[in-house]
């Protein structure tokens, strides 16, 4: 299974940096001329992606024992701090459960709002340019109840329940979100590609490959986490 979630972050950077790349073929005077092009071609690999993902989730529903815990796993003494949440999640009707999600939902628009409108005037005030907040700051935060449960469960002895949510939240940004958003623009008639810039991309490819990388060994110690840190 990680081999197979590895393989799939591998071809969904690869539609990612297949536009950047295209893109730094064409010469000053071409890019006017390539516009459409690539935007086109952006669109397409949306389409596929969103695709790809539709099968993912698929697969993940009618096969969700490939997704569970390994039995070494469950037998542990140490019991993981989610099992009262998960009781509790259990727990929840349906009308409920939507109803929650719903209004999570609507307060998260809020927030993420909010947020983007103090954007400017936090890098006036701290002398921190929006890049370092944007690429830095704003994931740490949006990431950190993710972090929060990978390592409540990584305590617990799950790692690989938390492999899981690391490389599914991985791929749902990467096979949905982005995706998404292209298709949306067009909707709405602003022109989004799956253009990045030249370092983006690389730093894209090169965090993909260490992942997959230390996905294939099957063995996760502190050493693999500082390496991933470094990175």
């Amino acid at each position: 299974m990680a081999g197979a979630l590895s393989s799939m972050m591998v071809i969904t950077a690869t539609a990612l940096i297949l536009p950047t790349a295209l893109y730094s073929t064409f010469t000053s005077s071409e890019e006017s001329e390539f516009a459409d092009k690539i935007l086109s071609f952006s669109r397409g690999s949306a389409v596929v992606l969103l695709g790809l993902y539709a099968i993912y989730l698929y697969f993940q529903l009618t096969h969700s024992q490939y997704f569970l815990s390994a039995p070494e796993e469950l037998e542990t003494p140490i019991e993981a701090p989610s099992n009262n949440n998960e009781q509790q999640a259990n727990s929840l009707s349906p009308i409920i459960a939507t109803a929650v999600l719903l209004v999570s939902t609507l307060g998260i628009i809020i927030c993420s709002h909010l947020l983007l409108d103090s954007v400017d005037d936090t890098a006036e005030t701290t002398h921190i340019t929006k890049t370092f907040i944007a690429a830095i700051l704003i994931p740490i935060a949006s990431n950190a109840p993710e972090a929060a449960t990978i390592l409540a469960v990584s305590r617990g002895y799950k790692v690989n329940y938390g492999i899981g949510v690391i490389v599914g939240s991985i791929l749902q940004v990467a096979l949905f979100v982005i995706p998404f958003l292209v298709i949306l623009g067009r909707i709405v008639h602003e022109p989004l590609t799956l253009y990045f810039e030249t370092f983006q991309t690389t730093m894209l490819f090169l965090s993909v490959l260490v992942v997959n990388r230390l996905l294939q060994d099957g063995k996760y110690t502190y050493v693999q986490g500082a390496m991933l840190v470094a990175l």
